[in-house]
This record gives structure tokens, C-alpha cells and sequence, in this order.
């Protein structure tokens, strides 16, 4: 039954109390609270440009971005003191962005791609027994060389696509990948074996997470997969904490989105559990007066409840959107997860021309409520839907064929 209809400026919005049940099995539970992150110390300036952590052996382990030597790098837990230098062999940090490790193996991910036309990502892997307890070691390195399957091809302008790749963590017998989308700030979940070779990475779900992420890691003990990563054009820092969920599909749980605005770390790159919740976070040095720096926390069983509170001051909404591919006749999008609040939605064409742009307030039921959206004439091709609530933007695509 329908509880509400409103006609505003040529956009229809239906509301209903409950969806179908095909449709609501596709809406995940997304929870936000806010966070003071607390410093353990700023790292070496050969470490300056952190972006990966896992932890081995009592210590850290990290690696440099792009440009940086082929290395990895131990580290104190208490100092940021680099103890001991491994460097890989037969490899080139073209830009390297997240490591992960299992019982026997190490793997370090070179598959950063803020331009969007790399054709060499690959992920480096090397033996823990070739590295000696101390002492600074150069090791013979293994290649898992791999592409997109959902790749179109190169993008004319940097940083405006969703095929940049920041995030890796290790389970069972694959790697998983996780992308940074810097054109929809969505991230979608590949999967690649761990045996040497070329391979198309195989797709398995995506969401919304409102933000770029930049690492991952995962502990079996408690069935935690954390993400970290930051909000695009604030740099406010967040982790999101991925629980309940079925097989190695992530995304299909409960999520829970922890924000941290007071934090003075402008791009957090990396995160590593250590024992049961206890997680360490690095973030790049980017200026004089954000230095790459450690931090080190518990997670709280509260951050991982299905109805955590909403104390963050930032908006976050995790807008589902369907169908993605509309056909010739089709003119009606349905959305769920919009914002209970003051929000715009705008249509965005080529080269993020606004097409139509509506500013409402709707208050609705509780409940998994959807929204229907009549869109404007709209000749065949590529859009955006975007949403801004609070200074907080979630972007959308769609295709009309």
C-alpha cells in the first residue's frame, strides 16, 4: 500500500512501507558513530609514504607508494623505528598500495591506478621463510600479474575512475581486492587465486561506501574484515567493519562505518589487527604539518551491533540504486538507504553536466522504504545520480541504452 505520494518539480517519489522480498535481501545494515583516534607515535621519514600495514612477528610491516624502492619495511610498534629492510627482487614499486600475509607467503599489491590506464597490476609474492629474523635481506619475489573484467578501457582524465585499487587482504586459498572508485566512491570486491600466473580478477559484489578506500585486513579469529580509507574532498578518515557475512563475500553482512573527524591524518593508507580486536592504523606524511603517523586502537563490540548509534557529525548514506541499465522506454529509477534529512539529487551527464537538479525534504515511515525517481528525457548513454546531504555526496551510476 502506498503511504505517501509527493509531485515535486517533475519527480515522482512513492513510498512504500516494505519492499519485496527479492528487493530487500539487497539492503545491508549500515551503522555510523564517530571516533577520536589516538597517536602512537610519527614514523621515520623513510616510511613517509606508508600505505600498507600487516602484522608479523611482534612487528609491523609496511611499504611505500609509488616511486618508492621495492622493499618492505619493519617496524616498532611503540617507536615507528625501522628494524629491518626486506627488499623484493625481480620487482618494481610502480605503486605499490596495500600488503597482506598467510601462514607461508607475503603479498604486496602494485595495483595503484588513479590514472585508470594501467595494464600492469600485478601482486608480488614472497616466501616468510626467505626472510632472516634480523638483518636487512634482499628476496627472490613471485608475480600474480591481473586485470579488470569489467574494464572499458583508458579514462581521458585522472582520477575520474573506478579502477584504482588500494585495498588487499588474504583468505582461504584467493586474495581480495577491493576497489577505490574515485568517479562513484562505491567499492567493488574482486577475488584472484594466489598462485603465480595472469589472471582476470573474478567480481563478486560492490557497495556504497561513500569514500575512497585505501586498505584492508581481516582476521579469521573473530570474523572481522576492516576497511580504512577517507571521505574525498574533506579527507576525514573512516573504517568500516564488515561482520556476519556468507562465505568470503564481504559485502554481504552487517557493516558498520566508524568516522574520525578529529583525526589529524589526511590520507590513511593502511590497517593491521594484531591480537583478537586490536588494530593499527598508519596515515602518509602530505605536508610540513601532517607527518606520516601510527595509531593504535581497540575495536568496541558496540561499533560491531547491527543498531550502533548515529553520533557522526558528517552524513553518511548508503544509497542502492535500480535498475543500473535502464532500456529506451524505461524513465523510473527506484532507490533505498537515502537520507531521513534535507538532501539534493542531481542528474549528471558527459563531463558531469548537470541535467536536472531538484532541492526537497521528505520525511518518511520507518522501515525499508523505496523511492521512486521519474527522470527526464534521456537519450541513450551514461549518467550519474548524485546525492549531497549535509556537505556529503554519494554518486551513482547509470545507463539508458
Amino acid at each position: 500500500m502506498f503511504r505517501y505520494l509527493y509531485f515535486l518539480s517533475g519527480i515522482t517519489l512513492l513510498f512504500f512501507g516494505l519492499l519485496p522480498e527479492a528487493e530487500a535481501q539487497n539492503i545491508q545494515d549500515s551503522t555510523s558513530t564517530a571516533f577520536r583516534l589516538p597517536v602512537v607515535c610519527t614514523l621515520p621519514k623513510e616510511v613517509d609514504e606508508t600505505s600498507g600495514l600487516i602484522f608479523w612477528r611482534g612487528s609491523l610491516w609496511t611499504h611505500n607508494d609509488s616511486g618508492g624502492l621495492p622493499v618492505i619495511y619493519r617496524i616498532d610498534t611503540l617507536t615507528g623505528k625501522v628494524l629491518q629492510r626486506v627488499k623484493l627482487r625481480n620487482a618494481t614499486n610502480k605503486d605499490w598500495e596495500d600488503i597482506t600475509e598467510d601462514s607461508s607467503f607475503i603479498y604486496v599489491g602494485d595495483m595503484g591506478n588513479n590514472s585508470g590506464n594501467r595494464h600492469d597490476l600485478c601482486i608480488y609474492k614472497v616466501k616468510k621463510s626467505d626472510i632472516p629474523l634480523t638483518g636487512n635481506v634482499s628476496i627472490a619475489s613471485e608475480k600474480i600479474a591481473f586485470s579488470y573484467p569489467d574494464y572499458k578501457g583508458p579514462v581521458k582524465n585522472r582520477k575520474h575512475n573506478n579502477f584504482d585499487g588500494e585495498a588487499l587482504l588474504s583468505a582461504g586459498d584467493s586474495l581480495y581486492l577491493f576497489s577505490k572508485d574515485w568517479q562513484d566512491q562505491q567499492s567493488r570486491l574482486y577475488a584472484l587465486p594466489k598462485i603465480s600466473g595472469t589472471y582476470v580478477a573474478r567480481l563478486i559484489s560492490e557497495y556504497n561506501v561513500s569514500g575512497l578506500v585505501t586498505g584492508a585486513d581481516y582476521n579469521p579469529g573473530t570474523g572481522i574484515v576492516a576497511l580504512v580509507g577517507y571521505t574525498r574532498g574533506n579527507w576525514i578518515p573512516f573504517m568500516m567493519l564488515l561482520t556476519k557475512f556468507k562465505n568470503h563475500n564481504f559485502f554481504s553482512g552487517n557493516i558498520s562505518r566508524i568516522n574520525m573527524p578529529n583525526a589529524r591524518a589526511p590520507q590513511t593508507e593502511g590497517i593491521a589487527f594484531t591480537k583478537g580486536n586490536r588494530v593499527y592504523f598508519s596515515s602518509e606524511g602530505r605536508n610540513p604539518i601532517f607527518k606520516q603517523t601510527l595509531y593504535a586502537f581497540s575495536i568496541e563490540e558496540s561499533w560491531l551491533e547491527k543498531k550502533a548509534a548515529v553520533t557522526s557529525r558528517e552524513s553518511v548514506f548508503d544509497i542502492n540504486i535500480s535498475p543500473r541499465k535502464l532500456k529506451k522506454k524505461e524513465n523510473t529509477l527506484y532507490l533505498t538507504g537515502f537520507p531521513q534529512q534535507a538532501f539534493d539529487l542531481q542528474i549528471l551527464g558527459k563531463n558531469n553536466r548537470k541535467i536536472k537538479e531538484y532541492h526537497f525534504t521528505i520525511k518518511y515511515i520507518t522501515g525499508k522504504t523505496r523511492l521512486r525517481v521519474t527522470l527526464p528525457s534521456l537519450k541513450c548513454g551514461s549518467y550519474m545520480l548524485q546525492i549531497t546531504a549535509n556537505g556529503t555526496s554519494s554518486r551513482h551510476r547509470f545507463i539508458k541504452k
